[in-house]
């Protein structure tokens, strides 16, 4: 994902089906360090395991090279035959196990730090190969943009 204002938030991955329900992946996730700003792009490798829980969600559970675990869920549903809706959420924590966390305000170390994600959409199946998508997101704000189906 790329926007107008510089955020870039990329991910490769390669996943593995041990059976219908639960797979293995490793990758590499890419995103800007500072807001309007692709000066600095942060790069970490992932690895982790995926399970399609009961309605059809996504749960992603993974540990980057920084040793931050992650919790992540997603679903999407078609509403009609062109139209259909999703939803993300992701908490992140960090416990400083590999970089240090800045201190609080009072001077006190802290021990933990935690990120929570999420977004929710709409997309409209333009064709084959290409749909329309309009998202919000709790970072970014609210989005647009033309997504290529392959």
């Amino acid at each position: 994902e790329y926007g107008w204002n510089q955020n870039l938030e990329a991910e490769f991955t390669y996943e593995r089906y041990l059976n219908d329900f639960f797979r293995l992946f490793g990758g590499v996730n890419a995103e800007n360090e500072l807001e309007d700003n692709l000066d600095e792009i942060s790069t970490t490798a992932v690895a982790g395991v995926r399970y399609l829980l009961p309605l059809l969600i996504d749960a992603d559970f993974r540990i980057d090279n920084k040793l931050r675990p992650q919790i992540g869920l997603a679903t999407s549903t078609m509403l009609f035959p062109r139209i259909g809706i999703f939803a993300e959420y992701e908490y992140q924590m960090d416990f400083g196990w590999v970089n240090d966390l800045p201190d609080l305000e009072n001077g006190r170390d802290r021990h933990f730090m935690s990120e929570t994600s999420w977004q929710v959409g709409l997309e409209y199946v333009l064709g084959r190969n290409f749909a329309l998508v309009a998202s919000y997101d709790n970072r970014f704000g609210a989005g647009a943009g033309l997504s290529v189906l392959f």
